[in-house]
């Protein structure tokens, strides 16, 4: 084997890097999630120019085209009314 002495500070650098979009949709993923549990709707994360939010079907009713073609992940509701 054969290894090298390299300075390896610009592959510390770029590991260091934290992606705050993703931490964000991870974030709201796990909220949507949370609230699926309470909702007898399907819950929504939908990604905006200023970040990601959260749409219930419930409260709007049908979604607009243009809102389906944003959402990146839903959460399936949970609730049942039969017991």
């Amino acid at each position: 084997m054969y290894y090298t002495t390299e300075p390896f500070e610009t592959d510390t650098a770029t590991t260091r890097r934290i992606n705050t979009d993703t931490i964000a949709l991870d974030e709201k993923t796990l909220e949507a999630e949370r609230r699926s549990y309470h909702s007898f709707f399907d819950v929504h994360v939908v990604q905006t120019r200023e970040g990601y939010i959260l749409i219930e079907e419930g409260d709007y009713g049908e979604l607009p085209m243009h809102l389906i073609d944003d959402v990146v992940y839903t959460a399936t509701g949970k609730m049942d009314d039969e017991y």
